[in-house]
Protein backbone atom coordinates (compact mmCIF):
# COMPACT_ATOMS: atom_id res chain seq x y z
CA UNK A 1 0.00 0.00 0.00
CA UNK A 2 1.13 3.45 -0.20
CA UNK A 3 1.17 5.93 2.21
CA UNK A 4 -1.33 9.08 2.74
CA UNK A 5 -0.74 9.38 6.49
CA UNK A 6 -1.61 13.71 6.26
CA UNK A 7 0.17 14.10 9.77
CA UNK A 8 3.30 12.56 8.75
CA UNK A 9 3.69 13.65 5.39
CA UNK A 10 5.99 16.73 5.60
CA UNK A 11 8.44 14.83 8.21
CA UNK A 12 11.95 14.43 7.08
CA UNK A 13 14.57 12.02 8.47
CA UNK A 14 16.33 13.52 11.77
CA UNK A 15 19.65 14.88 11.30
CA UNK A 16 22.37 11.89 12.81
CA UNK A 17 24.19 15.11 14.35
CA UNK A 18 22.75 14.76 17.50
CA UNK A 19 24.16 15.83 20.94
CA UNK A 20 25.93 12.46 21.95
CA UNK A 21 25.79 12.46 25.66
CA UNK A 22 21.98 12.90 25.31
CA UNK A 23 21.50 10.31 23.41
CA UNK A 24 23.13 7.78 26.01
CA UNK A 25 21.32 8.82 29.21
CA UNK A 26 18.24 7.76 30.62
CA UNK A 27 15.47 9.31 32.65
CA UNK A 28 17.50 8.96 35.76
CA UNK A 29 20.76 10.18 34.46
CA UNK A 30 19.15 13.26 32.63
CA UNK A 31 18.12 14.20 36.05
CA UNK A 32 21.47 13.26 37.76
CA UNK A 33 23.26 15.42 34.22
CA UNK A 34 21.23 18.26 35.10
CA UNK A 35 22.80 19.08 38.17
CA UNK A 36 26.36 18.28 37.38
CA UNK A 37 25.71 20.50 34.25
CA UNK A 38 25.33 23.39 36.77
CA UNK A 39 28.49 25.81 37.22
CA UNK A 40 29.96 25.21 40.91
CA UNK A 41 29.21 28.51 41.90
CA UNK A 42 26.27 28.66 41.46
CA UNK A 43 23.10 27.08 43.09
CA UNK A 44 21.73 24.17 41.15
CA UNK A 45 17.98 25.14 39.48
CA UNK A 46 14.98 24.52 41.69
CA UNK A 47 12.16 22.14 40.37
CA UNK A 48 13.63 20.13 37.13
CA UNK A 49 14.44 23.49 35.16
CA UNK A 50 17.07 24.78 33.97
CA UNK A 51 17.16 28.63 33.73
CA UNK A 52 18.87 31.47 31.55
CA UNK A 53 19.86 34.29 33.81
CA UNK A 54 17.21 36.42 34.41
CA UNK A 55 14.54 34.68 33.33
CA UNK A 56 11.03 33.80 34.85
CA UNK A 57 11.36 30.16 36.40
CA UNK A 58 8.92 27.49 35.75
CA UNK A 59 6.51 26.36 38.40
CA UNK A 60 8.36 24.73 41.38
CA UNK A 61 5.29 22.19 41.67
CA UNK A 62 5.87 21.08 37.80
CA UNK A 63 7.08 17.41 37.43
CA UNK A 64 5.72 16.35 34.25
CA UNK A 65 4.41 17.55 31.08
CA UNK A 66 0.84 16.94 29.71
CA UNK A 67 0.10 16.49 26.05
CA UNK A 68 -3.04 18.37 24.88
CA UNK A 69 -3.63 16.89 21.24
CA UNK A 70 -2.72 13.86 19.41
CA UNK A 71 0.21 13.78 17.26
CA UNK A 72 2.12 16.37 19.18
CA UNK A 73 5.31 16.71 17.62
CA UNK A 74 9.11 16.10 20.05
CA UNK A 75 12.36 17.38 18.42
CA UNK A 76 15.61 15.77 18.61
CA UNK A 77 17.20 19.65 19.92
CA UNK A 78 15.07 22.92 20.08
CA UNK A 79 13.77 23.55 16.75
CA UNK A 80 15.43 20.01 15.55
CA UNK A 81 14.23 17.10 13.43
CA UNK A 82 11.57 15.37 14.86
CA UNK A 83 12.33 12.69 17.34
CA UNK A 84 8.21 11.41 17.58
CA UNK A 85 4.80 12.05 17.86
CA UNK A 86 2.84 11.85 20.63
CA UNK A 87 -0.91 10.57 21.60
CA UNK A 88 -3.15 13.18 23.53
CA UNK A 89 -2.74 12.66 27.46
CA UNK A 90 0.25 11.53 27.80
CA UNK A 91 1.99 13.04 31.02
CA UNK A 92 6.15 12.79 30.33
CA UNK A 93 9.36 13.83 32.74
CA UNK A 94 10.05 17.34 33.31
CA UNK A 95 13.73 17.40 33.19
CA UNK A 96 14.79 20.73 31.88
CA UNK A 97 14.16 23.65 29.32
CA UNK A 98 15.82 26.01 27.15
CA UNK A 99 15.38 28.96 24.95
CA UNK A 100 15.36 28.71 21.42
CA UNK A 101 13.91 29.64 17.93
CA UNK A 102 10.56 28.69 16.99
CA UNK A 103 8.99 28.61 20.34
CA UNK A 104 7.25 31.90 22.43
CA UNK A 105 7.87 30.11 25.61
CA UNK A 106 11.02 27.55 25.91
CA UNK A 107 11.58 23.61 24.62
CA UNK A 108 10.92 21.31 27.55
CA UNK A 109 12.95 18.50 27.79
CA UNK A 110 10.87 15.31 27.92
CA UNK A 111 13.37 12.53 27.52
CA UNK A 112 16.73 11.62 26.00
CA UNK A 113 16.69 13.23 22.57
CA UNK A 114 12.96 14.36 23.46
CA UNK A 115 11.92 18.42 23.23
CA UNK A 116 8.43 19.74 23.18
CA UNK A 117 7.25 23.38 22.75
CA UNK A 118 5.92 24.58 26.25
CA UNK A 119 3.32 26.66 24.07
CA UNK A 120 1.93 23.48 23.15
CA UNK A 121 1.84 21.12 26.40
CA UNK A 122 0.12 21.97 30.12
CA UNK A 123 2.60 21.99 33.05
CA UNK A 124 1.15 19.42 35.80
CA UNK A 125 2.34 18.33 39.09
CA UNK A 126 1.21 14.46 38.26
CA UNK A 127 4.01 11.57 38.34
CA UNK A 128 5.02 10.97 34.63
CA UNK A 129 3.01 8.25 32.76
CA UNK A 130 0.61 6.72 30.38
CA UNK A 131 -3.56 6.21 31.24
CA UNK A 132 -4.54 2.51 30.64
CA UNK A 133 -7.15 3.90 28.43
CA UNK A 134 -4.01 4.93 25.55
CA UNK A 135 -2.69 2.25 23.63
CA UNK A 136 -3.04 -0.65 25.50
CA UNK A 137 -1.60 -3.78 24.75
CA UNK A 138 -3.45 -5.48 22.66
CA UNK A 139 -4.10 -9.12 23.30
CA UNK A 140 -4.70 -10.08 19.27
CA UNK A 141 -2.52 -7.69 17.99
CA UNK A 142 -5.01 -5.11 16.60
CA UNK A 143 -4.55 -1.75 18.30
CA UNK A 144 -8.01 -0.43 17.38
CA UNK A 145 -11.75 -2.01 16.70
CA UNK A 146 -11.83 -2.44 12.78
CA UNK A 147 -14.50 -2.62 10.79
CA UNK A 148 -15.47 -3.30 6.86
CA UNK A 149 -17.98 -0.86 5.16
CA UNK A 150 -21.00 -3.05 4.24
CA UNK A 151 -21.75 -3.10 0.62
CA UNK A 152 -24.26 -0.20 0.54
CA UNK A 153 -21.56 1.80 1.70
CA UNK A 154 -21.22 3.81 4.49
CA UNK A 155 -22.20 7.42 5.78
CA UNK A 156 -20.00 9.30 8.53
CA UNK A 157 -20.90 12.25 10.03
CA UNK A 158 -18.63 14.62 11.76
CA UNK A 159 -21.33 15.16 14.34
CA UNK A 160 -24.13 13.27 15.57
CA UNK A 161 -26.72 16.40 15.55
CA UNK A 162 -25.82 16.30 11.83
CA UNK A 163 -27.57 13.02 11.19
CA UNK A 164 -31.20 14.66 11.31
CA UNK A 165 -30.06 16.98 8.43
CA UNK A 166 -28.93 14.10 6.99
CA UNK A 167 -25.72 15.43 6.24
CA UNK A 168 -22.79 12.61 6.15
CA UNK A 169 -19.24 14.63 6.13
CA UNK A 170 -18.26 11.82 4.14
CA UNK A 171 -19.43 8.97 1.99
CA UNK A 172 -17.57 5.65 2.40
CA UNK A 173 -17.12 3.07 -0.47
CA UNK A 174 -17.63 -0.56 0.01
CA UNK A 175 -14.78 -2.61 1.41
CA UNK A 176 -13.19 0.43 2.78
CA UNK A 177 -12.07 -0.45 6.87
CA UNK A 178 -12.26 2.26 9.83
CA UNK A 179 -10.82 2.01 13.20
CA UNK A 180 -13.63 2.40 16.03
CA UNK A 181 -12.86 3.78 19.36
CA UNK A 182 -16.34 3.61 21.13
CA UNK A 183 -19.86 3.01 20.15
CA UNK A 184 -22.70 5.49 21.35
CA UNK A 185 -26.45 5.61 20.85
CA UNK A 186 -28.32 8.33 19.30
CA UNK A 187 -32.17 8.73 19.10
CA UNK A 188 -32.29 4.64 18.52
CA UNK A 189 -29.64 3.85 16.65
CA UNK A 190 -25.76 2.57 17.57
CA UNK A 191 -22.90 4.60 15.92
CA UNK A 192 -19.42 4.02 15.95
CA UNK A 193 -17.05 6.48 17.30
CA UNK A 194 -14.11 6.61 14.96
CA UNK A 195 -10.77 7.76 15.63
CA UNK A 196 -11.03 10.57 12.93
CA UNK A 197 -13.91 11.56 15.95
CA UNK A 198 -16.63 11.00 13.13
CA UNK A 199 -19.82 8.66 13.19
CA UNK A 200 -20.85 5.77 11.39
CA UNK A 201 -24.31 3.83 11.92
CA UNK A 202 -23.01 0.42 13.38
CA UNK A 203 -25.54 -1.42 10.86
CA UNK A 204 -23.52 0.08 8.00
CA UNK A 205 -20.71 -1.80 9.34
CA UNK A 206 -19.16 -5.07 9.68
CA UNK A 207 -17.12 -5.78 12.55
CA UNK A 208 -13.13 -7.44 11.65
CA UNK A 209 -12.17 -10.85 13.33
CA UNK A 210 -8.49 -10.81 13.89
CA UNK A 211 -6.37 -14.18 12.60
CA UNK A 212 -4.82 -16.05 15.74
CA UNK A 213 -2.23 -16.76 13.01
CA UNK A 214 1.82 -15.88 14.25
CA UNK A 215 5.14 -17.11 13.06
CA UNK A 216 8.04 -18.72 15.94
CA UNK A 217 10.10 -17.87 17.91
CA UNK A 218 13.46 -19.74 16.91
CA UNK A 219 16.30 -21.33 19.40
CA UNK A 220 19.26 -21.98 17.23
CA UNK A 221 23.00 -20.87 17.11
CA UNK A 222 24.48 -18.74 14.76
CA UNK A 223 25.07 -19.50 11.36
CA UNK A 224 22.19 -21.95 11.12
CA UNK A 225 19.13 -21.46 8.70
CA UNK A 226 15.79 -21.52 10.01
CA UNK A 227 14.28 -24.72 10.50
CA UNK A 228 10.46 -23.92 10.27
CA UNK A 229 8.27 -23.94 7.84
CA UNK A 230 4.00 -23.62 6.90
CA UNK A 231 1.72 -25.19 4.79
CA UNK A 232 1.03 -23.40 1.84
CA UNK A 233 -2.55 -24.84 0.22
CA UNK A 234 -5.76 -25.40 2.24
CA UNK A 235 -4.79 -29.16 2.53
CA UNK A 236 -1.76 -31.14 1.63
CA UNK A 237 -0.73 -34.65 1.71
CA UNK A 238 1.85 -35.98 4.09
CA UNK A 239 3.70 -39.25 2.35
CA UNK A 240 5.68 -42.24 3.76
CA UNK A 241 8.66 -41.40 2.13
CA UNK A 242 10.27 -38.55 -0.15
CA UNK A 243 9.94 -39.65 -3.49
CA UNK A 244 7.34 -39.50 -5.92
CA UNK A 245 4.49 -42.54 -6.02
CA UNK A 246 4.91 -42.48 -1.91
CA UNK A 247 1.53 -43.34 -0.49
CA UNK A 248 -0.08 -40.75 2.02
CA UNK A 249 -0.43 -41.50 5.38
CA UNK A 250 -2.17 -38.12 6.13
CA UNK A 251 -2.40 -34.58 5.28
CA UNK A 252 -1.83 -30.80 6.92
CA UNK A 253 -3.99 -28.03 6.48
CA UNK A 254 -3.09 -24.25 5.91
CA UNK A 255 -0.23 -22.11 7.63
CA UNK A 256 0.37 -25.19 10.12
CA UNK A 257 3.58 -24.70 11.22
CA UNK A 258 5.98 -27.98 10.19
CA UNK A 259 9.73 -28.58 11.29
CA UNK A 260 11.81 -28.55 8.74
CA UNK A 261 13.94 -32.02 9.38
CA UNK A 262 15.29 -33.06 6.21
CA UNK A 263 15.28 -31.96 2.31
CA UNK A 264 15.35 -33.73 -0.58
CA UNK A 265 15.58 -32.70 -4.14
CA UNK A 266 14.05 -34.73 -7.31
CA UNK A 267 14.47 -34.35 -11.11
CA UNK A 268 11.00 -34.12 -11.71
CA UNK A 269 11.18 -30.28 -11.73
CA UNK A 270 8.50 -30.04 -8.63
CA UNK A 271 11.17 -29.17 -5.83
CA UNK A 272 11.62 -32.00 -4.10
CA UNK A 273 10.37 -33.26 -0.68
CA UNK A 274 10.84 -31.99 3.11
CA UNK A 275 10.63 -34.28 5.99
CA UNK A 276 8.46 -33.11 8.74
CA UNK A 277 8.68 -35.96 11.04
CA UNK A 278 10.04 -39.66 11.41
CA UNK A 279 8.32 -41.13 8.13
CA UNK A 280 6.51 -37.91 7.43
CA UNK A 281 7.10 -36.12 4.50
CA UNK A 282 6.09 -33.30 2.42
CA UNK A 283 6.16 -31.71 -1.44
CA UNK A 284 8.34 -28.35 -0.98
CA UNK A 285 6.02 -27.12 -3.29
CA UNK A 286 3.31 -27.07 -1.17
CA UNK A 287 5.38 -25.14 1.72
CA UNK A 288 6.65 -22.01 2.27
CA UNK A 289 10.11 -22.64 4.12
CA UNK A 290 12.76 -19.42 4.48
CA UNK A 291 16.29 -20.03 2.97
CA UNK A 292 19.51 -18.74 4.89
CA UNK A 293 20.07 -15.07 4.09
CA UNK A 294 23.89 -13.58 3.09
CA UNK A 295 24.72 -10.51 6.06
CA UNK A 296 23.99 -7.60 4.87
CA UNK A 297 27.29 -5.24 4.12
CA UNK A 298 28.49 -3.31 7.70
CA UNK A 299 26.56 -5.08 10.30
CA UNK A 300 27.39 -5.22 13.71
CA UNK A 301 28.03 -7.83 16.11
CA UNK A 302 24.85 -9.00 17.50
CA UNK A 303 22.94 -6.02 15.50
CA UNK A 304 19.48 -6.82 14.80
CA UNK A 305 18.03 -7.02 11.51
CA UNK A 306 14.92 -8.37 8.69
CA UNK A 307 15.42 -10.35 6.09
CA UNK A 308 12.57 -10.61 3.92
CA UNK A 309 12.80 -12.80 0.87
CA UNK A 310 10.03 -12.50 -1.96
CA UNK A 311 11.35 -16.39 -3.56
CA UNK A 312 9.50 -18.01 -0.33
CA UNK A 313 7.42 -15.13 1.12
CA UNK A 314 9.17 -15.14 3.95
CA UNK A 315 10.51 -13.12 6.79
CA UNK A 316 13.35 -13.71 9.25
CA UNK A 317 14.12 -11.75 12.37
CA UNK A 318 18.35 -12.00 12.47
CA UNK A 319 20.90 -10.88 15.76
CA UNK A 320 24.13 -11.26 13.67
CA UNK A 321 23.93 -14.34 12.10
CA UNK A 322 21.72 -15.84 14.47
CA UNK A 323 17.98 -16.44 13.17
CA UNK A 324 15.40 -15.42 16.17
CA UNK A 325 11.79 -15.36 14.24
CA UNK A 326 10.44 -16.45 11.52
CA UNK A 327 6.95 -16.23 9.71
CA UNK A 328 4.70 -15.53 6.38
CA UNK A 329 3.54 -12.46 4.67
CA UNK A 330 2.74 -11.21 1.37
CA UNK A 331 4.61 -8.90 -0.65
CA UNK A 332 4.02 -6.75 -4.00
CA UNK A 333 2.14 -7.81 -6.89
CA UNK A 334 3.11 -7.68 -10.20
CA UNK A 335 3.03 -4.51 -11.02
CA UNK A 336 3.61 -2.79 -7.91
CA UNK A 337 6.42 -5.11 -6.78
CA UNK A 338 8.41 -4.90 -3.13
CA UNK A 339 11.48 -3.08 -4.19
CA UNK A 340 14.71 -5.33 -3.56
CA UNK A 341 17.91 -4.05 -2.00
CA UNK A 342 18.83 -3.31 1.33
CA UNK A 343 17.37 -0.22 3.35
CA UNK A 344 16.98 1.05 6.69
CA UNK A 345 13.08 1.77 8.79
CA UNK A 346 13.43 5.37 8.72
CA UNK A 347 10.33 6.37 11.10
CA UNK A 348 7.66 3.59 13.27
CA UNK A 349 4.14 4.53 13.33
CA UNK A 350 1.73 2.58 15.72
CA UNK A 351 -0.71 3.47 12.87
CA UNK A 352 -1.21 5.34 9.40
CA UNK A 353 -4.00 5.62 7.04
CA UNK A 354 -3.06 3.99 3.86
CA UNK A 355 -5.00 5.01 0.48
CA UNK A 356 -5.30 5.19 -2.98
CA UNK A 357 -8.76 7.00 -2.94
CA UNK A 358 -6.93 10.52 -3.87
CA UNK A 359 -5.25 8.85 -6.71
CA UNK A 360 -7.20 6.14 -8.31
CA UNK A 361 -5.70 2.65 -9.66
CA UNK A 362 -4.67 3.11 -13.49
CA UNK A 363 -4.42 -0.93 -14.16
CA UNK A 364 -7.16 -3.40 -14.35
CA UNK A 365 -5.58 -5.65 -11.43
CA UNK A 366 -5.77 -2.50 -9.05
CA UNK A 367 -9.28 -1.21 -10.43
CA UNK A 368 -10.58 -0.80 -7.16
CA UNK A 369 -10.43 2.35 -4.92
CA UNK A 370 -9.20 0.95 -1.11
CA UNK A 371 -8.94 3.39 1.87
CA UNK A 372 -7.97 1.51 5.38
CA UNK A 373 -7.59 3.71 8.51
CA UNK A 374 -4.93 3.27 11.13
CA UNK A 375 -3.03 0.66 9.57
CA UNK A 376 -1.51 -0.78 12.51
CA UNK A 377 2.51 -1.22 13.29
CA UNK A 378 3.55 0.31 10.08
CA UNK A 379 7.78 0.56 9.96
CA UNK A 380 8.65 2.56 6.61
CA UNK A 381 11.83 1.35 4.93
CA UNK A 382 11.83 2.81 1.66
CA UNK A 383 9.84 5.69 0.99
CA UNK A 384 6.12 4.68 0.84
CA UNK A 385 6.70 0.83 1.33
CA UNK A 386 6.61 -0.55 4.77
CA UNK A 387 5.97 -3.61 6.90
CA UNK A 388 3.01 -3.33 8.64
CA UNK A 389 -0.55 -5.90 10.06
CA UNK A 390 -3.10 -6.53 7.88
CA UNK A 391 -6.08 -7.58 8.88
CA UNK A 392 -8.13 -7.44 4.99
CA UNK A 393 -6.61 -10.46 3.86
CA UNK A 394 -5.35 -13.94 4.88
CA UNK A 395 -3.17 -14.82 2.05
CA UNK A 396 0.00 -14.75 3.52
CA UNK A 397 2.50 -16.88 2.21
CA UNK A 398 1.09 -15.40 -1.33
CA UNK A 399 2.14 -12.67 -3.29
CA UNK A 400 -0.78 -9.82 -2.72
CA UNK A 401 -0.02 -6.52 -1.42
CA UNK A 402 0.03 -2.82 -3.36
CA UNK A 403 4.09 -2.99 -2.65
CA UNK A 404 4.57 -3.06 1.07
CA UNK A 405 5.12 -6.06 3.05
CA UNK A 406 1.65 -7.52 4.45
CA UNK A 407 2.06 -9.65 8.00
CA UNK A 408 -0.24 -11.19 10.43
CA UNK A 409 -1.12 -8.69 12.96
CA UNK A 410 0.18 -10.94 15.93
CA UNK A 411 3.47 -10.76 13.87
CA UNK A 412 3.39 -7.59 12.75
CA UNK A 413 3.03 -6.01 16.48
CA UNK A 414 6.15 -8.77 17.88
CA UNK A 415 8.37 -7.17 15.34
CA UNK A 416 7.46 -3.39 15.49
CA UNK A 417 8.37 -4.07 19.18
CA UNK A 418 11.62 -5.38 18.80
CA UNK A 419 12.93 -3.09 15.58
CA UNK A 420 14.98 0.31 16.51
CA UNK A 421 13.51 2.85 17.32
CA UNK A 422 11.85 1.53 20.02
CA UNK A 423 7.95 3.28 20.40
CA UNK A 424 7.61 3.88 24.01
CA UNK A 425 4.00 3.67 25.09
CA UNK A 426 1.78 7.02 24.75
CA UNK A 427 3.66 7.89 21.04
CA UNK A 428 2.10 7.47 18.08
CA UNK A 429 5.51 7.61 15.97
CA UNK A 430 9.41 7.18 16.70
CA UNK A 431 12.45 8.36 14.02
CA UNK A 432 15.82 6.80 14.68
CA UNK A 433 18.85 8.54 16.26
CA UNK A 434 22.47 7.88 17.45
CA UNK A 435 20.94 6.42 20.55
CA UNK A 436 18.09 4.30 18.73
CA UNK A 437 19.52 3.39 14.94
CA UNK A 438 17.18 2.75 12.38
CA UNK A 439 16.61 -1.28 12.02
CA UNK A 440 17.94 -2.76 8.35
CA UNK A 441 15.66 -4.68 6.27
CA UNK A 442 16.69 -6.46 3.44
CA UNK A 443 14.21 -7.18 0.98
CA UNK A 444 15.45 -9.87 -1.79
Amino acid sequence: MTWKSSSLRALSLPSLALVAVLATLSIAGLLDARTKLARADEPAPSSSIWLTKGDVPLADWATSVEILRDDEALSIAPAGARRGLIAAGVKLPLLGAIRGPGCTGRWLLVGPLAYVCSDKVQLSSDPPGVAQTIHPTPLDGLPYRYYFVGAEGADAYAKLADVADETPSTQLDKGWAVAGVTEVGYQGTVYIRTRKNEYIPKKQLAPVTATSFHGEVLALAEGDAPDVGWVLPDKANVFAAGKAGSKSVGARTRLQKINVLETTKTGDGKGGFVRIGDGEWMRAIDLRVPTKALLPEGLGPGERWIDVDTTTQTVVAYEGARPVFATVMSSGRPGSPTPKGTFHIWVKLRSATMSNADDPPETTEDAATYSIEDVPWVQYFEKGVALHGAFWHRKFGYVHSHGCVNLAPLDAMRLFEWTLPRLPRGWDAAFPTTAEPATIVKVR
